[in-house]
C-alpha cells in the first residue's frame, strides 16, 4: 500500500511526455528555491544544483580541490588590493548576448551595492570596493583588504545578463532567467522547474531537456527511479542506495567538503569547558562502526575539522583513534568519574542517516558513563540559532564547511571569535586567524592553516565525526552524473541506447 501510494503521487508530478522522451532527463530532488531562478539568494546545495544548469561562475574546483579557470581564464594579483581578472571568449548568454567585462562588473556593483548586500551571496563578497573595466574581456577588482582567497570565492559568483536582471529587476529575473550555462529554465511550477538546452552555451549540453521536481521524502524519489519515472534521485540514503542497486539501478557516493560535528557551548563552569572532557568524548565514539554501519564505509576517519582536500589541510594529523578506556579515565582525571549529562539539539533529514548518526553516539558516550539527550529541532531553527544564539542545549550538531572558497579557513568565519553570537572563542588562536586570511606568501599561508587545524583537534573543540557523503541514485543508462562542490554539470550527462 505504502509504494502504490508514493507512487501514484509522483506520478501526479511528472508529465506523460517526459515519461516517453529519453531526451528528457528528470531529477528528483529535496526542494526547489523558492527565489526559483535568482543566484544570489543561496550558497549550498540543493539549490545550487539548479543553478549549476544555468549559470557560470568565473572559476570551479575539481574533484582534487583544485581551483580551475571557468569564465575566467586567468586571475593575477596586481597589488596586495588589486586583481586583475581575464574571462574567456566566445561565451554567450541564452538571451544571444556576449559574456564581457561589463556583464562582471554590474553583477559585482548589484552585490556590493545597498540594494544587493541583502542578498545571501553578497556576504560572500563584502570585502570587494568596487570593480572596473580595462577592456572588453578583462576588469579589475578591488578590495578594502588584502584578499588572496578571492578567486578562490569566485565558483559563487554567478554571472547574469546584466541587460535581462536591469530590465526585470531581481523579482522579473527570477522568472525569466539568463545565464550562460547549458539549460535555460522555460516553466516554473510549485514543485517542477522545466528546462530546455542551450546549445550555442560554451558548455555544449548532450540532452534536450531537463525536469527538476521536488520530491521531499527520500524513499518516494527512490521508488521513482526503479518505476522509470525518475532519472536520478538525489540526496537519498545508503539503504535507498541498496534498494536501488537492487532493482536495476545505479546508486553512487561521494564526499562532501563538510565535516559533520557535534559542537559544544563551551560555558565556564560546565564539562565542556574541560579539554580532558572533551578529549574524552572524542576517544569515546567509534568512527569506523559508524561510517561502516551507518555511511557504507565511504568517510575517513577524521583527524581535524577539514575534508582532506581543503586549502590548507594537515597531513601529519593522525586519525582519531577509538579508545573508551582512555576516555573513562580523562573523565575520572576531570572529576567526572560517573559521568554527566548533557542535552544536544540536533536537525535531523539533514544529513544522510543523521537521525541514526545522533542515536549512535549517543549509544557509545552511555559506555562511558555521558548520557546525550538528542533534542531534535527543525532546520529553520538551527539556522536562526546559529545567526541569532538563543541555544536552549549544551551541544548542537553543525557541519565545519569549507565551501565555497575550499579552505579551512571558511568555516573559522563560524568556529571561532569572527562569529558575533560564538559559541567557541578562543584568543589566542585568532591572531594565526587573521594573519592567515591577509597574507599572499603561499609557504606562510599554509602554515598558519597547519597551525590552525593542529589547535583545534588538540583542543578538542568539538567531537570530529566524519566527512559528510552523499548519495545518489541513477538511471544505469544515464552516463555522465557527477557532483564536484555542489556543482552537477549538466553538458556531461547523456543517455545510452
Amino acid at each position: 500500500m505504502r509504494f502504490t501510494i508514493k507512487i501514484l503521487l509522483l506520478f501526479f508530478l511528472i508529465t506523460k511526455s517526459a515519461l516517453c522522451n529519453n531526451q528528457t532527463l528528470r531529477i528528483g530532488t529535496t526542494a526547489l528555491a523558492p527565489s526559483l531562478g535568482n543566484p544570489y539568494k543561496y550558497t549550498g546545495h540543493p539549490h545550487l544544483y539548479t543553478f549549476s544548469a544555468t549559470f557560470d561562475g568565473l572559476t570551479r574546483f575539481d574533484k582534487n580541490g583544485r581551483l580551475t579557470p571557468w569564465l575566467a581564464i586567468s586571475w593575477e594579483n596586481k597589488t596586495p588590493l588589486t586583481w586583475e581578472i581575464t574571462l574567456r571568449e566566445n561565451v554567450y548568454f541564452s538571451s544571444g548576448r556576449h559574456l564581457n567585462a561589463d556583464a562582471v562588473i554590474s553583477t559585482i556593483k548589484y552585490l556590493i551595492s545597498k540594494e544587493g548586500a541583502t542578498e545571501p551571496v553578497a556576504t560572500q563578497f563584502s570585502f570587494i570596493r568596487d570593480a572596473e573595466k580595462i577592456n572588453n574581456k578583462k576588469l579589475k577588482i578591488h578590495t578594502f583588504t588584502p584578499s588572496p582567497f578571492l578567486p578562490r570565492t569566485l565558483p559563487l559568483l554567478h554571472i547574469v545578463d546584466p541587460y535581462q536582471w536591469k530590465t526585470l529587476g531581481p523579482i522579473g529575473f527570477s522568472q525569466i532567467p539568463i545565464g550562460t550555462g547549458p539549460f535555460q529554465p522555460i516553466k516554473y511550477s510549485s514543485n517542477k522547474i522545466i528546462l530546455k538546452a542551450f546549445k550555442n552555451s560554451w558548455r555544449k549540453p548532450n540532452i534536450e531537456n531537463i525536469e527538476i521536481i521536488a520530491v521531499p521524502d527520500a524513499y518516494t524519489r527512490t521508488l521513482g527511479l526503479v518505476s522509470d519515472q525518475l532519472d536520478i534521485a538525489l540526496s537519498i540514503g545508503p539503504d535507498e542506495i541498496t534498494f536501488i542497486e537492487n532493482s536495476g539501478g545505479k546508486g553512487v557516493a561521494w564526499l562532501s567538503a563538510d565535516l559533520w560535528s557535534i559542537n559544544f557551548h563551551h560555558k565556564k563552569g560546565t564539562p565542556m569547558d574541560n579539554i580532558e572532557v572533551r578529549e574524552a568524548l572524542n576517544l569515546a565514539i567509534n568512527r569506523k562502526e559508524l561510517i561502516d554501519g551507518l555511511l557504507n564505509g565511504v568517510p575517513e576517519i577524521p583527524s581535524q575539522p577539514a575534508p582532506r582536500n581543503a586549502y590548507g589541510f594537515n597531513d601529519k594529523l593522525d586519525p582519531i583513534k577509538y579508545d573508551p578506556e582512555r576516555a573513562k579515565a580523562l573523565l575520572a582525571d576531570a572529576g567526572f568519574p560517573d559521568g554527566f549529562s548533557f542535552v544536544l539539539e540536533g536537525a535531523i533529514g539533514v544529513g544522510a542517516n543523521d537521525s541514526a548518526m545522533y542515536q549512535k553516539v549517543a549509544q557509545d558516550l552511555s559506555m562511558i558513563g555521558v548520557k546525550m539527550k538528542i533534542q531534535p529541532i527543525p532546520v529553520s531553527q538551527l539556522i536562526r540559532n546559529v545567526i541569532e544564539g538563543g541555544w536552549e542545549g549544551d551541544a548542537f550538531g553543525l557541519n565545519y564547511t569549507s565551501l565555497p572558497t575550499l579552505d579551512v579557513l571558511k568555516s573559522m568565519r563560524n568556529h571561532s571569535c569572527l562569529w558575533p553570537n560564538a559559541w567557541y572563542c578562543n584568543e589566542k588562536i585568532m591572531p594565526y586567524i587573521n594573519e592567515a586570511r591577509v597574507t599572499f606568501d603561499k609557504k606562510k599561508s599554509l602554515e598558519l592553516r597547519h597551525k590552525i587545524m593542529d589547535f583545534y583537534r588538540n583542543q578538542w573543540v568539538s567531537i570530529f565525526l566524519y566527512q559528510a557523503v552523499r548519495f545518489a541514485g541513477i538511471k544505469k543508462n544515464l552516463k555522465g552524473f557527477s557532483e564536484v562542490h555542489n556543482f552537477i554539470p549538466y553538458e556531461d550527462m547523456y543517455f545510452m541506447n
